[in-house]
């Protein structure tokens, strides 16, 4: 049973700690490596490669988005499909699309108990840096980096509560 709380009290801390949960949980299942957080300083914010944005609504809406550099991209896409890309194509994005989906259902599941907290959209996958998004009215923001062996990449997770 998870020792999720209501959305009607659920904090941008206890949403950090569940997404650091899912990442540890789908790096080390889906990709075989470890992974750790570290400074959103330590990445680049969005860098020249692909963004993953999946959108959220229920209790609690926004995004979480996950910015890869290109190679990180494509080095996460091989071990999880074991396959070998070189440059971003359609597969991996695909495959990157797949991450930040079971990443936002993990958030999800460590976050609350509470099946209505949020449904989650399908992935949208974003190339290059010339694009913003826009975040619910109200809403807090947590941007973190992570580090594998296949290279860094950072998460961004926007919410607002209703």
């Amino acid at each position: 049973m998870n020792s999720g709380v209501a959305a009607d009290r659920i904090t941008l801390r206890e949403l950090e700690i569940s997404l650091a949960r899912a990442l540890k949980e789908i790096t080390t299942t889906m990709f075989n490596c470890d992974s750790e957080i570290i400074s959103a300083e330590k990445v680049e914010a969005v860098p020249p490669g692909l963004s993953a944005i999946v959108g959220f609504g229920g209790r609690i809406s926004g995004y979480i988005a996950i910015h890869f550099p290109p190679k990180s991209a494509c080095r996460l896409a091989s071990s999880l499909l074991g396959m070998s890309f070189d440059e971003m194509d359609d597969i991996v994005a695909d495959a990157m699309g797949e991450m930040v989906n079971m990443l936002a259902g993990g958030v999800k599941k460590f976050a609350s108990c509470d099946e209505d907290l949020f449904k989650i959209s399908v992935p949208s996958i974003v190339y290059g840096t010339d694009y913003y998004t826009r975040a619910p009215k109200n809403s807090e923001r947590l941007l973190i980096g992570v580090q594998t062996e296949f290279g860094s990449f950072s998460v961004q997770l926007v919410f607002a509560a209703h």
